[in-house]
C-alpha cells in the first residue's frame, strides 16, 4: 500500500528500503528472541551471497519496480504467491512432504488469485 504512494522512490531505492526494513526487523526480533550469536561455515558465504544477491535482491528489484504499472489487486496477488511458491519449491527440490494443511493453503491462495482476477476483471484499471 505505502509502496504505490512513494513517488519519487524507484526501484532499486524501493528495493534497499524494503530489504533494509526486513533485515532490521528481523535482526531485532532474533536479538530478542536467541541473541545475535550464529555462525556460518566459510564455504557457506558463497553461496548465502548468491541467495541474497540474486534471488532476493535481483527478484525484489524487479517486483518493487513494477509496482507502479500493475493494478493493486495483481500486486495483492503476486505477494501472496511467493509463500506458496516457497512451499511448492520446498517439495520440488527439497523432497519435503506437503501436509494437508499446506495443501489447502496452496488451494485457497489460488483460488483466491482466480477469484480476484474474474471479480475485478471488468474493473477499469485506472479507477483501481
Amino acid at each position: 500500500m505505502f509502496n504505490k504512494k512513494a513517488h519519487r522512490i524507484t526501484g532499486l531505492e524501493n528495493s534497499m528500503f524494503q530489504l533494509l526494513t526486513g533485515f532490521l526487523t528481523v535482526a531485532v526480533f532474533l536479538g530478542c528472541k536467541q541473541g545475535f550469536a550464529f555462525s556460518v561455515r566459510s564455504n557457506d558465504l558463497f553461496p548465502i551471497l548468491i541467495l541474497g544477491l540474486f534471488n532476493t535482491g535481483l527478484g525484489c528489484y524487479f517486483y518493487f519496480s513494477s509496482i507502479r504499472q500493475l493494478p493493486v489487486q495483481t500486486v495483492a496477488i503476486l505477494g501472496y504467491f511467493e509463500p506458496m511458491s516457497a512451499v511448492i519449491f520446498s517439495v520440488l527440490f527439497l523432497g519435503e512432504i506437503m501436509q494437508p494443511l499446506q495443501l489447502l493453503g496452496a488451494v485457497l491462495i489460488l483460488g483466491g488469485a482466480v477469484f480476484g482476477e474474474c471479480a475485478f476483471s471488468h474493473r477499469d484499471p485506472i479507477s483501481s
